[in-house]
């Protein structure tokens, strides 16, 4: 097989994926579902027994959720067969999810005790955040984004937040008292964000975010208006991590408009091993005021601490892209009595989407960017487990199973599709 090296690996920029945990069995997909059914049940506090009215009641990151009557009962109905994560949120309790399978025709019903939740925060609000503007902001840029749609993306109830920054090790963390509600002009949609989890760790370029997601269409104020939503989600989809996995899934990545090739990062053969840099260092300061070293670059001379540090700032990595395609073969795999479909490859996905281009802010994320005319999207797509199952959604069903750099990092929540979205192409 052949390759091409290219320029050394650039620290890469992780973004975990923001969903949570999404189970649908191989014949469930919102966009061509089979049947419907409904569920219908009671929220009631799991000490005192007495119901919760006012609940929130969801299928994880769709348009389908309720709330629950003054007396905690609650109903869903035309829900699409198959299997779904249904959450109970409340303010004050833990968050609670459930998964269950839904025939069609099918009426189900449950009973959810949902937990008053320890005041952990309380703490954090006693205590004056002074740096909360600025942590406000960080958070923005690494949650919503910076593309032209988080521009338009509003956090309505920003003041539930709490941030914590551990300076010694680069770490922003972020807990919300309720759930976020997130106003998107630009694809007209209302979220209401249970986050569990914000982490963003400047020193390794990491960031993690995840939640329960529920979205609500807004009501536009014209025809106009809706048109400008449509094409304004069509762009959001195309190319983006769903459009991807739900392509993988029916074997359309080409038709679909992706080339997908493996991409394998190699120790730098330029760069010395650490221990041996370490001790260059070491010595070369040792040698300070007491004559310098003198090594060669090339045709220049330079001395040994700066030669050093020349090679301690050289990449540990570099990348080799494979010229040919990954075959669907070494890509999914299907399960032999379940028929679910795992995602499991080698080394890194390399996904170029070949029929939109980057976004012009894409390009101008950092003021020291080199100026370039925008090209294709590319993003990398690395497994962190053997292997994780991919639904027909669209969705990849451990958010802990894997990590996406460059485009699709970029593309965050502000971008976020529900999984019942089905383009216009599609209908």
């Amino acid at each position: 097989m052949s390759f091409m090296a290219l320029k050394p690996a650039r620290l890469p920029f992780f973004l975990v994926s923001l969903w949570l945990l999404w189970f649908c069995p191989e014949q469930t997909a919102y966009a061509q579902s089979g049947g419907h059914g409904s569920v219908a049940g009671t929220v009631v506090d799991a000490q005192t027994k007495q119901p919760l009215g006012f609940a929130t009641v969801f299928i994880a990151q769709t348009t389908y959720g309720t709330n629950s009557a003054e007396n905690g009962t609650f109903k869903l109905t035309s829900l699409p067969a198959g299997s779904h994560e249904l959450v109970v949120s409340f303010l004050g309790y833990e968050t609670l999810s459930h998964t269950f399978t839904l025939q069609a025709g099918q009426q189900l019903s449950f009973r959810f005790e949902v937990k008053p939740k320890a005041n952990t925060l309380q703490e954090v609000v006693v205590r004056a955040d002074t740096n909360w503007r600025h942590n406000y902001g960080v958070f923005l840029k690494n949650f919503l984004g910076q593309s032209a749609n988080a521009a338009q993306t509003e956090i309505i109830n920003a003041e539930v937040l709490y941030f914590h920054f551990d300076p010694q090790e680069r770490v922003l963390t972020a807990e919300a008292a309720q759930p976020l509600i997130i106003e998107s002009k630009a694809l007209g949609y209302r979220l209401h964000f249970v986050l569990e989890a914000f982490r963003a760790d400047f020193k390794n370029s990491h960031v993690f975010h995840a939640g329960h997601p529920r979205f609500e269409a807004l009501k536009p104020r014209s025809k106009a208006q809706q048109k400008r939503w449509d094409a304004a989600r069509l762009r959001a989809y195309r190319g983006s991590l769903m459009h991807f996995t739900r392509a993988l899934y029916n074997n359309a990545l080409e038709a679909e408009g992706f080339n997908v090739r493996r991409l394998q990062r190699l120790p730098n053969p330029n760069r010395p091993p650490e221990a041996e840099i370490q001790a260059g260092l070491k010595r070369a300061r040792s040698q300070m005021g007491a004559g310098m070293t003198v090594t060669y670059a090339g045709n220049e001379k330079e001395d040994s601490l700066t030669y050093w540090i020349r090679m301690s700032r050289l990449p540990k990595t570099v990348a080799y892209l494979h010229k040919d395609p990954v075959p669907y073969d070494q890509l999914v795999v299907r399960e032999a009595g379940s028929g679910k479909r795992r995602l499991q490859f080698v080394d890194h996905l390399n996904v170029v989407y070949t029929k939109e281009k980057e976004e012009l802010n894409y390009l101008h994320q950092s003021a020291f960017a080199k100026r370039r005319t925008p090209t294709f999207q590319t993003s990398l797509l690395t497994l962190l487990e053997p292997y994780t199952y991919i639904e027909p959604t669209g969705m990849i069903l451990n958010p802990y199973s894997h990590l996406v750099e460059e485009y699709w990092a970029f593309e965050k929540l502000a971008e976020m599709l529900p999984l019942d979205y089905t383009p216009a192409t599609e209908e």
